[in-house]
């Protein structure tokens, strides 16, 4: 091993010993670089991924959405944004990996959330099989479920095939299975989901509005 060289540039009395573990799986060099890119670093990295259909993140953004039953257009979307506010990326990670495991983040989060919701429901079934709601309760259940039935409805606009979109992302549906299960094709079901997100972003706007005036 060479002599270390000191500070004032001599050399130094005082050989580095190498660690005999650096050759070991589990042994972490303090050479990796820990710096973080800047956010217009980020940004620039950002221009340079590729996220059209069948591209690397696109498919993983698929397999992370089925997961977690969601949109993947969505998660790949909200990935993005997450890496340019809330996330930092260190310097030494390609940012297609970063963005891999902020999805990979997004998606466990939502699967979690959903399995402690089921937990407690059920927790609650087997601590009150037969409890009848409060009657308070009981009228708050009936006009949400109400509303719900009116907005699905809207959502639909009367279309047959807009509702069997409806009813296959209900069902968990995605991409192909979901064009099959209503009937269209990859064509007609990106123009039917864009109208249901439009329809959805109008729906949950003038309910936030009947909330805030009550």
């Amino acid at each position: 091993m060479a002599n270390a060289i000191a500070s004032n540039g001599s050399t130094s009395n005082n050989s580095i010993i190498a660690c005999p573990n650096v050759s070991q799986s589990g042994h972490t060099s303090s050479n990796i670089p820990a710096d973080r890119l800047t956010s217009a670093q980020v940004r620039a990295a950002l221009e340079t991924i590729n996220i059209a259909p069948g591209s690397r993140l696109s498919r993983y953004a698929r397999y992370r959405a089925f997961t977690a039953g969601i949109d993947a257009d969505d998660l790949l979307q909200e990935a993005i944004l997450r890496a340019m506010t809330s996330r930092s990326c260190p310097a030494h990670i390609a940012m297609v990996h970063f963005l891999m495991g902020v999805m990979r983040s997004i998606a466990s989060k939502v699967i979690e959330k959903r399995e402690r919701a089921e937990n407690a429901l059920l927790q609650y079934g087997r601590a009150c099989p037969n409890a009848p709601l409060l009657p308070d309760a009981a009228l708050a259940f009936a006009e949400r479920a109400d509303i719900c039935r009116r907005s699905l409805e809207k959502i639909a606009g009367g279309s047959p095939k807009t509702q069997a979109v409806v009813d296959g992302l209900g069902h968990g549906l995605c991409r192909k299975a979901l064009a099959d299960f209503a009937n269209v094709d990859q064509s007609d079901l990106a123009t039917v989901r864009k109208t249901i997100k439009r329809r959805v972003a109008s729906i949950w706007t003038k309910l936030d509005e009947l909330e805030d005036a009550a």
